[in-house]
């Protein structure tokens, strides 16, 4: 309806009635909508003696055309054309593809040629043209040569226009481009910029080579996007921020050496494009998709919480398949193909109905149900298979005929002979690693915190150790914080241990670990959960660590290992009870 009447002097009730064969209260109900649409362009519906005709700048009223071209095609489709033929404007865009060394994508290029079918008409009326302007230096560059020779063969001689339709399709998007051009030559060293800070902060390992060239292209469009000042809206930026929210604030920091360059910030909508595309090119590192049904282990960092849990899911649960652990912007940009559930340390966006379990990275007995009705339901197991294997089942089994001296022993006994019987991957045997897990836990790593006022104080003073040889910058410390401030205290495994750890990229310079005792508990975020130790770690990349968290897992899941060691209170007992029991 927007359109008929943008298209005519003036369409009357009786006009629109007929030509779209309704009543004249659903007119009169739909220009009420129609209202309120256009008033985001800036555009009114006015009543004239001729009848409705929509009023605003031409500039709004070509926006508004151009965002709804593929919406308009039919009736845009229906212009006569025997002065705007199709294949003139086809020919018209090729040529300057030629010239410029600028090739629009075949997107891109449809719109462009849908949209330029309308205007060609439309500013075939004087009063729809742009005010021209003097003749600029800008005027001489091939791009303006070539809307000028364009518009002039349709008896058009307006710089201001040939400068708008320059604007129009630079602000498009290329599939390739001259790289000889002093505009691309200037903004490729920001590509590479951007490629390489958001694989620091990310963690991920998008190519430099692969995407630099593509990315460049790209910031081309965005460049002349904000230089002309002709905005994209994405149409979906509440879903992107929200689906993709870490993807989307990751990119939002890297853009930055590019938003000075040009002068001005890019607007949400520039970055959610740019975020999509950090997106898929992490989507593209997957190798090989899974084969089987499968479920993700998720955290933020893909370090140490998730380990924790994931060694845990596949000691319990042998006949199931657990990805290796994902941080948050791997999770975001997943395909999610053969998923049946996600079970995450944190909370997460739901992403194509596929169900999301939130549990502690050691998880309590409530939480172990929870876990089990998950997986059943998820059609992964039954009530009945998922007892079989079940190493926590046997001890019950055998506790109620017989007294186990010592429940640890029988239990990493009865785990290597369901290793044999499965032929899977059981927890590393940390006996091996024994030197290193003592080397992280020198007496100057351990000890005890008196008269802590918040868990942040806390946490800085634990990791202090580490921050005084240099195995972590201060940024570390910072970045665990900022981790449990934006997604709770998931750090917290339970009975009071905090895991106080980020990802390697956020500054980590040597592996390494602490061990401290409080002499009270502290509540974390709101009193949500209580700490009574803090065990720092730092990790050096996502493997060398994990013989830490096994022997951790180990003595965590000892019943009497806490309880004990909350009862000491001297520095030179802590250390020898770590040493005797480790």
């Amino acid at each position: 309806m927007a359109f008929s009447i943008l298209n005519s002097n003036g369409r009357s009730l009786a006009d629109l009635t007929c030509q779209f064969n309704v009543s004249r209260n659903t007119i009169i109900r739909d220009t009420k909508l129609l209202r309120t649409q256009l008033a985001a362009y800036q555009l009114k519906v006015a009543n004239t003696e001729s009848g409705k005709i929509i009023t605003g700048s031409p500039a709004a009223i070509r926006k508004w055309v151009y965002d709804h071209a593929n919406q308009l095609k039919p009736l845009i489709s229906r212009i006569d054309d025997s002065f705007v033929k199709s294949t003139v404007i086809s020919k018209q865009i090729k040529l300057f593809e030629r010239i410029t060394g600028k090739y629009l994508t075949d997107d891109a290029s449809t719109m462009i040629q849908l949209f330029l079918r309308w205007y060609l008409n439309n500013i075939q009326n004087v009063a729809n043209q742009l005010t021209t302007s003097a003749v600029a230096p800008k005027d001489l560059t091939l791009d303006h040569i070539w809307a000028k020779s364009f518009l002039n063969d349709f008896h058009i001689s307006n710089s201001s226009e040939a400068d708008y339709l320059v604007k129009l399709i630079n602000s498009s998007q290329f599939s390739h481009v001259n790289w000889n051009d002093e505009l691309i030559q200037k903004l490729k060293p920001f590509a590479v910029r951007m490629i390489s800070n958001f694989n620091h902060l990310s963690g991920a390992h998008v190519s430099i080579k692969s995407i630099s060239d593509s990315l460049t292209v790209h910031l081309l469009s965005t460049y002349y996007r904000a230089h002309y000042n002709m905005p994209f809206e994405y149409p979906d930026l509440k879903d992107i921020q929200q689906r993709y929210h870490h993807t989307f604030e990751i990119t939002r920091k890297v853009v930055v050496p590019f938003e000075k360059y040009i002068h001005q910030p890019l607007s949400d909508d520039e970055i959610a494009l740019i975020a999509i595309y950090f997106g898929g090119a992490i989507r593209e590192q997957k190798t090989s998709p899974s084969t089987q049904n499968e479920v993700l282990v998720v955290c933020s960092s893909g370090i140490g919480t998730s380990r924790l849990l994931l060694q845990q899911l596949e000691s319990r649960y042998r006949g199931i398949h657990f990805s290796s652990p994902m941080n948050v912007l791997q999770y975001e940009n997943s395909d999610l193909d053969n998923v049946q559930l996600v079970i995450s340390t944190i909370k997460l966006q739901a992403r194509r109905d596929v169900p999301i379990t939130t549990v502690s990275a050691f998880p309590s007995s409530l939480e172990w149900k929870i876990i089990d009705n998950a997986i059943i339901k998820a059609g992964l197991a039954t009530s009945d298979t998922l007892k079989i294997f079940n190493v926590d089942t046997l001890l019950d089994i055998v506790s109620n005929y017989a007294m186990i001296r010592n429940p640890m022993g029988l239990k990493l006994a009865l785990n290597d002979y369901l290793n044999q019987l499965t032929q899977e991957p059981l927890l590393a045997n940390s006996q091996e690693n024994l030197s290193e897990l003592i080397k992280l836990l020198p007496s100057e790593h351990v000890g005890f915190l008196t008269h802590q006022k918040s868990w942040t104080q806390a946490v800085r003073a634990s990791l202090s150790p580490l921050l005084e040889d240099y195995s972590i910058e201060k940024n570390y410390v910072d970045q665990i914080i900022n981790l449990t401030e934006t997604n709770g205290p998931y750090m917290v495994i339970g009975s009071g241990v905090m895991l106080a750890h980020a990802a390697p990229r956020d500054g980590v310079n040597s592996l390494g670990a602490t061990f401290f005792l409080l002499d009270h508990p502290l509540p974390v975020i709101n009193d949500q959960k209580m700490v009574r130790l803090i065990i720092g770690l730092a990790p050096i990349d996502y493997e060398k660590h994990l013989s830490f968290i096994s022997d951790l897992m180990k003595q965590l899941q000892q019943k009497d290992w806490l309880t004990n060691l909350y009862k000491l209170n001297s520095k030179n007992d802590l250390f020898k009870y770590l040493y005797k029991n480790i």
